[in-house]
């Protein structure tokens, strides 16, 4: 067992990606939070937009045999395993992304490990050039943003 175990912020999409596909690697994700192998953080602005996400009819005819008692329980569990900052202030200014700013400044107020993503724009800030990509990188060295697979990889190897 890890002398502490990881911090981790899960971004809007892959909480839909779970949602949608119980079998894919984000639902995996989930359920090393659910086993408590890893510390979920939420914050009101993440639920208001997760919520949004999954009553869009975009979303709701991909799986038309879902209820919405379904997605009020799967918002449900995200709530009861997740630990929620009411107050997160911030930190850093996503000028190419701003949508995506609201889970960077919740990773830095919950001190987190990863933030995992599949989105471009926010693994970009690892490896990009821009004086954005540098900026994050050197003001908050310890959140790594990486996607559903490294994370379990990285989950395991620390268990």
């Amino acid at each position: 067992m890890p002398d502490e175990i990881v911090r981790v912020i899960f971004d809007c999409s892959l909480f839909v990606q779970a949602f949608l596909n119980s079998a894919s690697a984000a639902n995996r994700c989930l359920e090393l939070v659910r086993r408590g192998q890893a510390q979920l953080f939420v914050s009101p602005a993440t639920l208001t937009e997760l919520k949004e996400v999954l009553s869009r009819p975009r979303i709701l005819n991909l799986l038309p045999h879902i209820a919405p008692e379904q997605t009020d329980n799967f918002l449900g569990d995200v709530v009861v395993h997740a630990t929620n900052l009411p107050a997160v202030t911030e930190k850093f200014r996503f000028e190419r992304d701003p949508k995506d700013a609201p889970y960077l400044n919740l990773g830095i107020a919950a001190d987190a490990d990863y933030l995992v993503t599949r989105d471009r724009d926010l693994l970009d800030l690892m490896i990009g050039y821009s004086a954005e990509c540098k900026e994050f990188r050197q003001r908050f060295r310890k959140i790594k943003i990486i996607k559903p697979e490294d994370f379990m990889r990285a989950v395991e190897e620390s268990a």
